[in-house]
């Protein structure tokens, strides 16, 4: 995969947190009413992200025993962190790592980037304040970073 195609698709999965503030901001007054199914959407489609991965690395054990590693350490995260722009920051960076993963399979790598851009849509949608949007998507942007330098290792 070259690395242009590789970038846009990383830009666009992460262009699910630029969906949630948008949808908020058309409609703020539903903000409060669907938290609770945007909380339940988040956790949803995170265990999706490391089910489809774990579906398609089963065969290899160590990437395997790997990716259980990085589920544990979500798990973790979401559950001990309350603060939810920094619970998102380290949850965002570990998705960059699980993008390149996927990246090595095609059919893998097009399911992977659509859950991303699905996970941020409730992500921005639950931590969106007016004056706080240029902060959510650089708290965020470890995922970027990640993606895009672990290409090239």
């Amino acid at each position: 995969m070259q690395f242009i195609n590789y970038f846009f698709a990383s830009a666009v999965s992460f262009s699910g947190l630029i969906i949630g503030m948008l949808l908020i901001r058309i409609a703020p007054e539903e903000q409060k009413p669907l938290g609770k199914y945007f909380e339940i959407a988040r956790k949803i489609l995170l265990l999706l992200i490391f089910a489809f991965l774990a579906f398609y690395l089963y065969n290899d054990s160590l990437n395997f025993l790997v990716l259980l590693g990085y589920f544990a350490f979500a798990v973790l995260i979401e559950y001990s962190l309350h603060d939810l722009p920094r619970k998102t920051m380290v949850t965002y960076t570990l998705l960059g790592i699980l993008f390149f993963l996927s990246s090595k399979n095609a059919n893998l790598f097009v399911i992977e980037s659509g859950l991303v851009l699905l996970y941020g849509i409730p992500t921005a949608s639950l931590m969106h304040k007016k004056k706080e949007e240029k902060r959510i998507i650089f708290y965020n942007l470890g995922f970027m970073v990640v993606a895009n330098l672990l290409f090239f290792l």
